[in-house]
């Protein structure tokens, strides 16, 4: 659809142009779920997009597959890479040293994939919202490694009792029109210090403010730094959080991934704390070069 049939159909009214956003699709040894991952990029329903891959040095099919698909979706970049530097590594190494134009940036892993509505619905909250939010994050489905729906939704590990969560509100977003579509979300104030955001697929940022970081970390940067562990902490630190409660995109759970040992049952929460015992040296590396940015 074009820009002003999207207007109409997610009720934002307004004649001026809609922010562009990035897609940044970072892929390593994903060849079985890849094209999944990249065929619910292209669908995305929103109308000003701009789409990235990086392949961080696969050594499966994985290049073959990305280069017959862009052969196929031209608007696609292809980036790749020798070897691999890790989630974190290549986000940095995009937005460093590549050309990024989007006002916002979607980092997809490879292993997940987006709904259609995914990147409309996020971009819908912060136009009607208007904040000033730097971050965004939706809810998940959970699936397995053959797309079978094991929950529906990611863990609430954050929302435990009301005295826990100072500042934040639940509200709705509604169209501008006469027929509202309502999006149920809450906003996160800055001063929230624990972890309260979905796994990193589910995640928009502002592009300014996550080069920021990107422009103050230095090297070294360990292979096994995940991206999210340090851009959703960081870009929530001045406008706050929107926390979109309606699943967005599927988050698989397999071999490869930390979630696959504690899973949702029911509704039984496994929790999950902001940096696990596994990464506290990505903790101590980021506290170090957040407090170099702010200095900056």
């Amino acid at each position: 659809m074009n820009e002003t049939e999207w207007r109409r159909a997610y009720g934002v009214s307004g004649s001026e142009k809609l922010p562009l956003v990035t897609i940044i699709a970072i892929n390593w040894n994903y060849a079985a779920y890849l094209l999944t991952a990249l065929r619910s990029a292209v669908a995305q329903d929103y109308p000003a997009l701009e789409i990235i891959v990086l392949d961080n040095g696969s050594e499966d099919d994985s290049p073959a597959l990305i280069r017959t698909f862009v052969e196929q979706h031209p608007q696609v970049r292809f980036i790749q890479l020798a070897q691999n530097i890790g989630q974190l590594g290549a986000a940095h190494h995009i937005l460093t040293q590549h050309p990024v134009s989007g006002d916002y940036a979607s980092f997809l892993d490879t292993d997940d994939f987006l709904f259609p509505h995914f990147i409309s619905h996020h971009i819908r909250a912060h136009l009607l919202l208007n904040i000033g939010a730097d971050v965004s994050t939706g809810d998940t489905l959970q699936v397995d490694r053959h797309g079978t729906i094991v929950a529906g939704n990611m863990p609430h590990w954050w929302k435990e009792l009301g005295v826990d969560r100072p500042g934040w509100v639940d509200t709705a977003v509604t169209t501008q029109q006469d027929a509202p579509q309502r999006l149920s979300v809450t906003l996160i104030p800055p001063t929230q210090r624990r972890w309260c955001w979905y796994p990193g697929t589910s995640i928009v940022y502002r592009r300014p403010k996550i080069e920021r970081l990107m422009r103050a970390i230095r090297d070294p940067i360990e292979v096994k730094f995940a991206l999210d562990a340090s851009a959703a902490p960081f870009c929530h630190t001045e406008g706050g959080s929107i926390m979109l409660n309606e699943p967005l995109s599927g988050y698989r759970i397999h071999g490869r991934n930390s979630s696959v040992t504690a899973p949702q049952l029911q509704h039984f929460d496994s929790g999950r704390a902001s940096f696990e015992k596994g990464n506290k040296r990505q903790e101590r590396w980021f506290r170090k070069n957040f407090r170099k940015q702010r200095r900056a």
